[in-house]
């Protein structure tokens, strides 16, 4: 039976990741519902925890306020919108701005390299030059995902489309 769970759960994983891949800015905008549905998971945790440790006679009074807002927070945003389109906006920039800034972190450490080899004359930093121009490659990128965040976006979306069709696929060769 399990194998047979699995074909069906791995065939509409894939199914799955297609659509997403097929609609990649609504499957993007998904990701705030998520976030809002595991502040509402880890809110009713946070409460199941406090409520275990005081039947043992324990007090957490965190865990039971941190649940308390965890629930609130999760509650607030799925029920607005704006807040979910801030989120959503917000995750955006924070992937064109990591893009960004490891890029230039990429193009300071090929320089790094290079003064390694330069100095112990060793083996260590011989693909300098193609470390920059990945680095150089790589800012140019977040400057554009920047200025763009929409193409964030898009990307985002259907890199979940492509890791669902991933997974679907290993989980029906892993029970066929």
């Amino acid at each position: 039976m399990s194998r047979v769970l699995g074909i069906i759960f791995g065939v509409l994983i894939v199914i799955l990741g297609i659509w997403c891949i097929m609609t990649p800015i609504e499957t993007y905008g998904v990701i705030s519902w998520l976030i809002a549905l595991a502040l509402v998971a880890e809110g009713i945790s946070g409460i199941l925890v406090w409520n275990d440790y005081r039947k043992i006679g324990v007090s957490d009074t965190f865990a039971l306020i941190g649940g308390i807002i965890s629930i609130i927070l999760g509650i607030v945003l799925l029920g607005s919108l704006a807040l979910r389109f801030a989120v959503d906006v917000f995750i955006a920039y924070v992937v064109a701005w990591w893009l960004l800034i490891t890029g230039v972190i990429r193009i300071v450490r090929s320089f790094q390299m290079r003064n390694a080899r330069n100095t112990i004359d060793a083996q260590i930093g011989t693909n300098w030059g193609l470390a920059l121009v990945l680095g150089i490659l790589q800012v140019l990128l977040g400057i554009f995902c920047v200025a763009n965040p929409v193409i964030v976006a898009i990307a985002l979306g259907l890199e979940i489309g492509i890791s669902l069709i991933a997974g679907g696929i290993f989980l029906i060769t892993a029970t066929a």
